[in-house]
């Protein structure tokens, strides 16, 4: 059972609950939990807020289910994606390699004209070695707490 359902389950709520805060239909929602298809990151940010847990706990990267402490910086596209990139003094055809995709692909994440599915988000975490909490400028702390857990890259 993923973390989705636990904690929703936890508050005694069912799928129609969700959906509904949501805004959004509760065969949408269920796909979520079903992991047939990608959270966008909107909805992340709102899930990690209603129940209180951070990002990664909600997609199963960490047993902590701790908030990470909050960012004082607001959100700006992506560009945290490019800031970190730039650190590691990489170009985005490099880091599309290693993530499996194509430099265009990417570059249209880095200056936010589309949403960052699930599994790219998982993979540039697990790559950086950094939270997705801090990807989506959820947290300014760029450590990840993996504890129990290794960052999933599929």
């Amino acid at each position: 059972m993923n973390n989705l359902k636990i904690l929703r389950k936890e508050k005694k709520l069912l799928q129609k609950d969700i959906a509904k805060y949501l805004n959004m239909s509760q065969t949408g929602y269920s796909q979520y939990e079903l992991e047939t298809n990608d959270i966008p990151t909107t909805i992340l940010r709102e899930l990690s807020k209603f129940y209180n847990v951070s990002i990664d706990y909600l997609l199963d990267i960490t047993n902590v289910r701790d908030r990470y402490s909050t960012s004082t910086i607001k959100i700006n596209n992506n560009n945290r994606l490019r800031e970190i990139r730039e650190d590691k003094d990489m170009n985005q055809t490099k880091l599309a390699k290693i993530i499996g995709m194509s430099q265009t692909g990417y570059s249209a994440y880095e200056i936010g004209l589309c949403d960052i599915p699930t599994r790219v988000l998982k993979k540039l975490a697990n790559y950086y070695n950094v939270s997705i909490d801090y990807l989506l400028y959820m947290t300014d702390e760029r450590k990840a707490n993996t504890k129990n857990k290794e960052l999933i890259t599929n």
